[in-house]
């Protein structure tokens, strides 16, 4: 998961407090995600998104395990930055001023490729908030990695706000 859908997550359904008790059931989801091993992120994701003391920022510190380690998956980074119209980098950025997109799309490439067990095949999926030429989802569709933003990802996951479309 990138910056980009913590974020989300949080100005959406954890800005005030009546909005975390209002969508217990999103907060619950990324809890078990985590537990489950099923949510990651690259490191860098965790020093952005635990800049500010707010309710995500305090999830994160919660949920440790899901940031991968620096500077994992380093080799298909640098793969990702040759993609030709690559905007997942700012040129013009300060020295040192890493940015966490091409590791979340690499971390979902490695888990893709990962052997499948008896039983299913693992399935690497960026969730980001993204969608620039040349940015995340772009990089994703050319490399044939699955892209969902933040409300996909809840659809996907089954956790429903309100009552079935038609009803």
């Amino acid at each position: 998961m990138d910056t980009s859908s913590l974020s989300y997550c949080q100005r959406s359904f954890g800005a005030r407090s009546s909005r975390v008790l209002l969508f217990a059931g999103v907060w619950d989801l990324l809890d078990r995600l985590a537990t489950d091993g099923r949510l990651q992120a690259p490191r860098l994701v965790f020093g952005e998104i635990t800049k500010n003391n707010d309710g995500i920022g305090k999830w994160a510190h919660a949920h440790p395990a899901i940031f991968r380690p620096k500077g994992e998956h380093a080799a298909r980074v640098v793969d990702i930055l040759k993609e030709p119209g690559q905007r997942l980098v700012v040129a013009t950025a300060p020295r040192g001023g890493e940015e966490a997109d091409p590791w979340v799309i690499a971390l979902a490439e490695a888990i893709c490729a990962t052997l499948p067990t008896l039983w299913e095949a693992p399935v690497g999926v960026v969730v980001s908030e993204e969608t620039k030429v040349g940015g995340i989802s772009d990089i994703c569709r050319r490399r044939s990695i699955e892209h969902l933003d933040f409300a996909g990802m809840l659809t996907v996951e089954g956790l429903s706000m309100g009552p079935p479309v038609g009803s």
